[in-house]
């Protein structure tokens, strides 16, 4: 392409573009200027997608005094817009625009690049190098965002943007790598699966408000990603913001649980807003399909705090192998389907009893602790929606957790049910071993109960010996008969005090006897097994 060969209002791009200047072709009429309505938009509104590229590559001849950047609003681009292995040393920013074909820039190296409600097929940056912000805010998208293999040293802003893909995911950004944050806050929907996987990201990954709908699949596949910050999945948060001006709404807008803040001005503006039926301020992250987070590394906080996520049948939440600093899984409500933590590590779990999953699969899960460690025999209930059957590291964990914080007796009856439970994996005859263990010194974790056992028994064989008088076994013995140390005899197996061997209880009272034995020896044996395996655990 040539000079001469650009139409009057590509010329008028050329030397905006020359000076650095922003050139806005809107008409200044919302309802003409509306992307819906871009058919309509004459010569003197449409640019070719070719003169673009040749204005980027070639044409760029700088006034003096000024730097070139291509800054167009309200156009429709026609054709595609073909950057690949190109370096464009120059700002792009583009607003309202149409882009009636695709934009690519494969392996292209850039500096910032921002399109704001614009209207794309597809865009396609793959192993693209971007000196800069990557932005695509509150965008139409009707086809693949490829960012795979892409490095950004700025922010990837995402804010707003609407993708949608029939033919297979929205948006592919396996390998990514962003220096800063990424943002897909504010209404971000995607009508497909995002895939981040083995992404890395140098800030916080930043989904408050999003939408991801993929039923009956995968709406966020970040499986061994890396997120140097926080990855935050809830409520819409701004201290800026929020600009709509010319919208137009014929159904129902929702920020659940948004906090909009702006001290110096209006947080939200809606000057030109239509809305045909009502505006509710109450948007939270919502996942129609599975998020999973296999093997992800995320050196903050995993926040889904107000999160909805429906997978029902599936696996809702699949976090196994994880690593995080924080997780805080205090829900909007009970996710539909299952939550996989097998084998994370974490430091801080935040969960409330109403978001608890109906099924989880928790074991290898390592924490420091809970924020809020509740009731053993509630927290107990937590880990019994795990139903793949009886381990023993859950429970070994919980309590580990419980000590960790000082609450030795919680810890106690954790070990406690735990041993239950295990007890009902036994075969028969360890199970009657077991019951026998758990009645007399609670698994040697309630020691008390073998003094209480004690003083029963001292007491029955100290009223029936005194009742029945035993008879002298020598009768030129000088014992003098003491009923709570003859018990006492009976009852400590080890250790002898004489009255055993002087005296014989009367053949009413022989099985007493017999009886007081075997449960000295049961006593002794429980006590012995119990304390070691509870020193064991310790």
């Amino acid at each position: 392409m040539r000079a001469e060969d650009l139409t009057q209002v590509e010329l008028r791009v050329r030397d905006a573009f020359s000076r650095g200047e922003r050139l806005d072709l809107r008409a200044g009429d919302p309802d003409e200027d509306r992307l819906a309505n871009s058919s309509r938009w004459g010569p003197e509104r449409t640019v070719r997608g070719a003169a673009l590229t040749w204005l980027l590559l070639d044409g760029a001849v700088a006034e003096p005094g000024h730097v070139p950047a291509l800054r167009l609003d309200g156009a429709r681009v026609d054709g595609s817009l073909e950057l690949d292995y190109a370096e464009i040393p120059y700002r792009v920013t583009m607003d309202g625009c149409d882009f009636r074909d695709r934009v690519t820039l494969y392996s292209a190296r850039t500096r910032q690049f921002s399109l704001k409600r614009c209207r794309l097929t597809r865009f396609y940056a793959a192993n693209a190098s971007v000196d800069g912000d990557l932005k695509v805010r509150h965008s139409q998208l009707d086809g693949l965002l490829n960012l795979d293999g892409t490095h950004i040293t700025g922010i990837l802003n995402l804010d707003g943007s609407q993708l949608s893909n029939s033919e297979g995911p929205a948006l592919t950004a396996n390998r990514l790598q962003v220096e800063d944050h990424i943002w897909m806050r504010c209404g971000f929907t995607a009508e497909g699966e995002v895939i981040l996987r083995s992404a890395h990201v140098g800030g916080d990954l930043d989904m408050s408000g999003a939408q991801l709908l993929k039923p009956g699949g995968i709406a966020l596949k970040a499986s061994r990603m890396h997120v140097e910050g926080d990855m935050v999945c809830d409520r819409i948060k701004t201290v800026g913001e929020v600009d709509i001006p010319g919208a137009r709404v014929d159904g129902v807008v929702r920020f659940w649980n948004a906090q909009l803040r702006n001290p110096e001005r209006r947080a939200l503006h809606g000057y030109h807003l239509q809305v045909g039926t009502s505006l509710h301020l109450n948007s939270g992250f919502t996942a129609e399909g599975s998020i999973d987070l296999a093997g992800a590394r995320i050196n903050g906080r995993i926040t889904l705090r107000d999160a909805q996520i429906t997978a029902p049948g599936r696996v809702a939440l699949a976090m196994p192998h994880i690593q995080a600093e924080e997780v805080d899984l205090r829900m909007a409500e009970r996710p539909q389907g299952l939550v996989d933590l097998r084998h994370a590590m974490v430091g801080i779990i935040r969960d409330a009893s109403q978001s608890w999953p109906d099924e989880l699969k928790v074991d290898g899960l390592r924490y420091d602790r809970f924020e809020d460690p509740l009731p053993p025999r509630q927290r107990i209930r937590w880990l019994l929606r795990d139903r793949s059957g009886y381990a023993p590291q859950p429970f070994e964990q919980l309590a580990l957790a419980y000590r960790s914080i000082g609450h030795d007796d919680e810890a106690r009856t954790i070990s406690l049910l735990k041993e239950r439970l295990r007890r009902r994996t036994l075969p028969r005859h360890a199970r009657i071993w077991g019951t026998i263990q758990d009645i007399t010194v609670g698994y040697g974790y309630r020691p008390m109960r073998a003094g209480l056992w004690l003083i029963g028994l001292l007491a029955l064989g100290s009223i029936v010996f005194t009742a029945q008088r035993p008879i002298r076994t020598a009768p030129d013995s000088t014992e003098v008969f003491n009923p709570v140390i003859f018990t006492l005899d009976h009852l400590l197996p080890v250790i002898g005090l004489g009255q055993a061997t002087a005296f014989t209880p009367t053949p009413g009272t022989q099985w007493i006897g017999y009886f007081l034995t075997g449960c000295g020896w049961i006593l002794a044996t429980t006590i012995v097994t119990g304390v070691t395996r509870s020193l064991n655990r310790r």
